[in-house]
């Protein structure tokens, strides 16, 4: 359902029945890792150790929050985060495959909201970053989906009328979720 509310080029989407915005949603402090860059090393042939980063483990069953901090990478040149994609490359077209239920910026850092994932395996995880100053990074960060609970399709999470998901910062009117002329929601970031 769509209203028209089209102030200063914005438009509304009313949320489904029953869908609930967390407003002062904080991402989990547990969760978050630092954007690490590797290491220039190539002095004298030798090569830097490769680095790879994880999140703590999940269940299939679980529907957690994940963040990378741009907080050091970023740090000394007054830039932030412009926009964030995110993607799971080990995904195999499964119904139960680890899933993206949304990803957003918030309190300057880069957040995916996670879902479902084969039990018993390692994941990986895709964020590209990218700063209002142009520049940009791909983050890959392993996740480990334990054995604990049998394989779980993804939940539902509430999505615009165009199925876009709606996360927890974004911007609501009486309306519903004000969004951009390309029909993304506004986000708190």
């Amino acid at each position: 359902m769509t209203c028209s509310c089209n102030t200063a080029g914005t438009a509304c989407s009313v949320l489904p029945e029953g869908a609930v915005l967390a407003p002062g949603w904080q991402p989990a402090r547990v969760r978050v890792l630092p954007v690490m860059m590797a290491p220039g090393l190539c002095l004298r042939g030798q090569l830097a150790e490769q680095v790879v980063q994880a999140w703590p483990a999940r269940s299939s069953a679980d529907a957690l929050d994940y963040t990378l901090t741009p907080a050091a990478w970023l740090e000394g040149t007054g830039d932030t985060l412009a926009s964030v994609a995110a993607s799971v490359p080990t995904a195999t077209g499964q119904d139960t495959d680890l899933a993206v239920l949304w990803v957003t910026i918030i309190q300057g850092m880069a957040c995916v909201f996670l879902g479902s994932g084969p039990p018993d395996t390692v994941q990986t995880v895709q964020m590209v970053l990218h700063t209002v100053q142009g520049r940009s990074v791909t983050a890959s960060v392993q996740l480990y989906i334990s054995a604990e609970s049998a394989a779980a399709a993804p939940p539902q999470v509430p999505t615009l009328a165009d199925g876009t998901p709606i996360p927890p910062n974004a911007l609501l009117a009486p309306q519903g979720v004000l969004t951009t002329p390309t029909g993304q929601p506004y986000l708190l970031a």
